[in-house]
């Protein structure tokens, strides 16, 4: 008997040797003698450490005896090296075995099976995998499947690997397969009921904020949805529904529970009133809810940046550790209040609370991955109890709500009766005062009429006085320029000028004051003739050369290129605008220049705008002086007006009249360094005007015959373009509509097009497509223009091919190089 049981065991022991041919790693065989959930002692775990992380399973299954440390003999391990673990499964029944194999808490786990000195099986688990490659899709744990074949013996190499920066953590549970399944079928079940149920109090929530617009079911509902994500997440949901074929696709989604507490602690400040209740605490919650989303921004950008899942985890949870030993304390506060809400909230933080401390602490002792159900369920009570305080605390508010509205309605109808008796008093007050307004609108109204017949007769007095002023003062001038051809007496030439500057001057003040009053009494009105402003600017500057001269100053005149030639507008109002601004400027300067510039600011249609700019050297205006200088009767200063005198109208009538024209002034001035008068006028446009060629650059502008089609439906744009066209010497045709061009197109090639954006029947994006659909001129560049700013229309432009845009109103010299760079770069 005893030799049987003897040559029972050795064929035994010979049996499970490993097929390697290392008789002595039969230490580390694990026998399986019953279908139950089992925990592989660490003893029989053979560690081996690949320092260079770069031995794969064939070198791995050849290591000797020596190569292995048993895993109760490591004491550290290096986190930047793999280690391979290596265990026997040998089973005892005469049937096979199927387990699920939970891991350690690692990133990284592949399990090789080899039977009969055969690789079986290659499989892969780890969060650090994407699901489309893992064993067990669902979840973050380390978990494979793993079938004992019955009288074979099973070699299980785990190659474990850290690439989150997580300490190695090797261990190896043996699951039934048929408790796995019962177990996996129960936790899908009550995820599925846990989520449906923080979904409907999420949604629930944020609609009756929608409605009442308390806070507190906005940050209830905040919390609820965190916390929903977060522990999507946990489980697996997030990756296998939606992204299973990356690792790791969002990883700040670890850190949510520190969103989840920011919410929950702005719910409490919101739930228990903590301002008006408890203030210190509330000081200390507005500061605790911000610090929690910093927190969690920083810990994102630290896990994005480094990877290092370790350190952020375990950051997040000392941070959650710490809030919620706060919230015990404040917990235990609430529970010993009177205040019902406050029994609310301190019943439904105690059992999440309770579990989740006993979660955290287990988990800085012994981290893992998976999260006891009964913190979830934890949580299920107290976002229940939490719903059941905020309708109690809503129902109050109603209730409150309805006991003010009663107080209102009482009241109310004491107000109506009060309002009654005041009403009575105050119709009789009315009508003494409608009396009152009665007899002073009488009052009123013939002041007025004497008002108006004092202005009258002031209007009539200067129109007669100014009449009687200017004739003899016409005769003094008149006189003085006959005695001054007349004279040959230099002495006496000194004394004409005298005659002549005084008789100036007093006629200027006479045409000031009269232009001033006709502008208070609205008599003043605007021409709309033809005039040459070439001629109107020669003229000015024949009248003012010789006082210039006198001063010893230089009086410059700039005419810009392309001006037309002749424009439709009001000549006199615009020479006394200029004689007033030159006049001062040479007045105030003593040295220097002074500059009158007129330049083409552009043309749109049948109106020409004009910039001009008086500038001198002269004393300049003093910065606080910039806006009141334009006041009636108003100067720099007194010395001002004693030193160069003045009624200090000139500038004040400049201003009128610009605005008469729809214009305004601009003043640039330092005192000592000189000043700037700048302004646009609108002009119009005679259909017979020419465009004026001054410069020898302007001469030089050549478009050597380039052929131009112009699409625009507005004449005098046409015009103007031909005009300019014609002094570049470039062909022109012309058209109206897009129909019509399209027509031409199909016919004659163009060398460039020109078209409107704004035309009927065809806008210029259709003509343009249609015109590159011609034959003859489907490489012809295409140039637009509008009034518009093409970012109106940036898709519409895009797609109908332009090449360039030309904003109206048009400045020529943009134009030219618009003209002859598009080609060339098309070309």
């Amino acid at each position: 008997m005893h030799r049987n049981r003897l040559l029972f065991f050795l064929i035994l022991s010979l049996g499970t040797f490993p097929i390697f041919g290392q008789q002595s790693f039969y230490k580390n065989i694990q026998y399986l003698s019953d279908a139950k959930q089992t925990e592989i002692e660490q003893g029989k775990i053979l560690v081996f450490k690949d320092a260079s992380n770069s031995l794969d399973i064939d070198k791995i299954k050849d290591l000797s005896t020596d190569d292995y440390i048993e895993l109760n003999k490591i004491r550290r391990f290096d986190r930047n090296a793999s280690y391979w673990a290596y265990i026997q499964l040998k089973s005892q029944f005469n049937t096979d075995l199927e387990y699920v194999i939970k891991g350690g808490i690692n990133s990284k786990e592949t399990y090789y099976t080899i039977v009969d000195n055969e690789l079986t099986d290659i499989k892969k688990t780890g969060y650090h995998f994407n699901i489309a490659s893992r064993d067990i899709k669902r979840g973050h744990q380390t978990r494979v499947k793993v079938t004992i074949p019955k009288e074979k013996t099973v070699h299980l190499f785990v190659k474990i690997e850290s690439t989150d920066n997580s300490p190695i953590n090797i261990s190896l549970q043996l699951v039934p397969i048929k408790e796995w399944n019962v177990k996996f079928e129960n936790d899908n079940l009550f995820q599925g009921v846990f989520s449906g149920v923080l979904l409907i109090f999420s949604i629930v929530a944020l609609f009756i904020y929608g409605f009442t617009k308390e806070r507190v079911f906005l940050y209830f509902g905040l919390y609820t949805f965190v916390n929903l994500i977060y522990f999507s997440h946990l489980h697996g949901l997030i990756e296998f529904y939606f992204l299973p074929s990356f690792v790791d696709p969002i990883p700040v989604l670890w850190l949510l529970p520190l969103l989840s507490a920011a919410a929950y602690i702005t719910f409490t400040r919101h739930f228990l009133s903590t301002k008006t209740e408890l203030p210190k605490w509330d000081l200390l919650f507005r500061k605790l809810s911000p610090l929690a989303v910093i927190l969690f921004v920083i810990g994102s950008i630290f896990l994005v940046i480094t990877r290092d899942f370790y350190h952020s985890l375990l950051g997040t949870r000392v941070t959650l550790l710490l809030f919620i030993l706060l919230a015990v304390a404040f917990m235990v506060q609430a529970g010993l209040s009177k205040n019902i809400i406050a029994k609310y909230y301190a019943y439904g933080t105690l059992f999440f609370v309770a579990s989740l401390l006993f979660f955290l602490a287990k988990q800085l002792s012994a981290p893992s991955h998976d999260l006891p159900i009964i913190v979830q369920i934890g949580m299920l009570f107290e976002i229940a109890i939490f719903s059941l305080g905020v309708s109690h605390k809503l129902k109050r508010q109603f209730e409150d709500h309805n006991i003010t509205q009663r107080s209102l309605i009482l009241q109310m109808t004491k107000n109506e009766e009060f309002q009654l008796n005041a009403n009575q008093e105050l119709e009789e007050i009315v009508a003494d005062r409608t009396q009152q307004i009665k007899k002073q609108n009488v009052a009123l109204e013939k002041a007025h009429r004497v008002a108006e017949k004092a202005t009258k007769e002031k209007s009539d007095f200067l129109s007669v006085m100014s009449h009687e002023i200017r004739t003899p003062l016409n005769a003094i001038i008149s006189l003085s320029h006959i005695m001054e051809m007349d004279n040959k007496d230099d002495e006496m030439n000194e004394y004409i000028d005298a005659l002549k500057f005084s008789a100036e001057g007093l006629h200027s003040l006479v045409n000031d004051i009269l232009d001033h009053n006709k502008m208070e009494a609205g008599k003043l009105r605007l021409e709309h003739i033809e005039f040459s402003l070439i001629d109107l600017l020669r003229n000015l500057g024949e009248l003012f050369k010789y006082k210039a001269n006198n001063k010893g100053i230089e009086l410059r005149i700039e005419i810009g290129e392309h001006l037309p030639d002749r424009l439709l507008g009001d000549p006199t109002r615009l020479t006394q605008i200029l004689t007033n601004l030159i006049s001062n400027a040479i007045k105030f300067t003593g040295e220097g220049y002074v500059h009158i510039k007129a330049s083409l600011a552009g043309i749109k249609d049948d109106i020409s705008t004009v910039s001009f700019s008086i500038s001198d050297t002269g004393i300049g205006i003093p910065e606080d002086k910039l806006k009141s200088i334009f006041e009636d009767f108003e100067q720099a200063s007194n010395e001002v007006t004693r030193e160069y005198g003045g009624t200090g109208l000139g500038l004040s009538i400049v201003k009128n009249l610009l605005k008469m024209m729809g214009s305004t002034i601009e003043l640039n001035s330092k005192e000592t360094e000189g000043s700037c008068f700048e302004f646009d006028i609108d002009f119009g446009l005679g259909p017979e005007f020419q465009m004026i060629d001054l410069q020898q650059k302007d001469r030089d502008k050549d478009l050597k015959g380039l052929n131009i089609l112009v699409i625009d439906d507005n004449h005098m744009n046409r015009l103007v373009l031909k005009r300019l066209l014609q002094i570049w010497n470039g062909e022109f045709t012309e058209v109206d509509n897009g129909i019509d061009a399209l027509k031409i197109c199909e016919e004659n090639a163009f060398d460039l097009i020109l078209t409107d954006l704004e035309m009927r029947p065809m806008n210029g994006f259709d003509t343009a497509i249609k015109i590159s659909k011609t034959s003859k001129n489907k490489q012809t560049p295409i140039i637009a223009m509008s009034a518009h700013n093409p970012l109106d229309f940036e898709i519409e432009y895009k797609e109908s091919g332009y090449v360039d845009f030309v904003h109206k109103p048009f400045d020529p010299e943009e134009l030219f190089q618009k003209l002859t760079a598009v080609p060339q770069t098309k070309k």
